[in-house]
């Protein structure tokens, strides 16, 4: 476990210099609501940084609303930033500014949503066999497209091939695949 920004972040081994400095700009954009564009060399074990430092961030905040929850003072003081935020739309809105203008950090009662997102479906396996390796089990899902998620041996030309179909050489790209299974779901 190492502390960075103030949060504990649980890391199944010693960070180096390069991974303490990749997690923190991740924990400060987040802290911040703002976008990071980081990079850092092959190798570096940017998959276990970002996911250890978002994990244990969220699970910080989550501390923090149960907190809140079981605070009854902390419960007033939501309330009343609640109306504060509210008065502030309302005004924005009767001055013509909109209501964005005054709701730009509005105070919310939910866990923050982490959405991983990959070019590959290798890049997310990989992000998969990562996670084993950390404390974290978040619930998760992962999102594929037909060409890898598609089982079905009349529309995927790798399942058709194995099964010696006849119609595995009728398939031969992603709009084939997609046809095929719009195809299925009108049978």
């Amino acid at each position: 476990t190492v502390e960075i920004e103030n949060i504990q972040i649980h890391f199944p081994f010693k960070p180096y210099d390069v991974q303490t400095k990749y997690m923190s700009s991740v924990i400060q954009a987040l802290n911040k609501k703002e976008h990071a564009l980081l990079e850092s060399p092959t190798g570096t074990g940017k998959t276990l940084c970002l996911l250890c430092c978002t994990l244990a961030w969220q699970q910080q905040h989550k501390g923090k609303l149960k907190q809140q929850l079981h605070n009854p003072s902390q419960q007033m003081m939501t309330q009343q930033s609640q109306q504060t935020v509210l008065s502030q739309m309302t005004q924005s809105i009767e001055n013509g500014q909109g209501a964005s203008a005054a709701a730009t950090n509005p105070q919310t009662n939910k866990v923050p949503t982490i959405i991983y997102a990959s070019r590959t479906h290798s890049q997310l396996s990989q992000v998969v066999r990562e996670l084993r390796n950390t404390r974290y089990r978040p619930k998760h899902a992962i999102l594929g497209s037909r060409d890898h998620m598609c089982i079905h041996p009349k529309v995927n030309p790798t399942i058709a091939k194995a099964k010696g179909s006849v119609n595995a050489n009728d398939i031969k790209s992603s709009s084939d695949v997609n046809h095929g299974c719009n195809k299925l779901n009108k049978e």
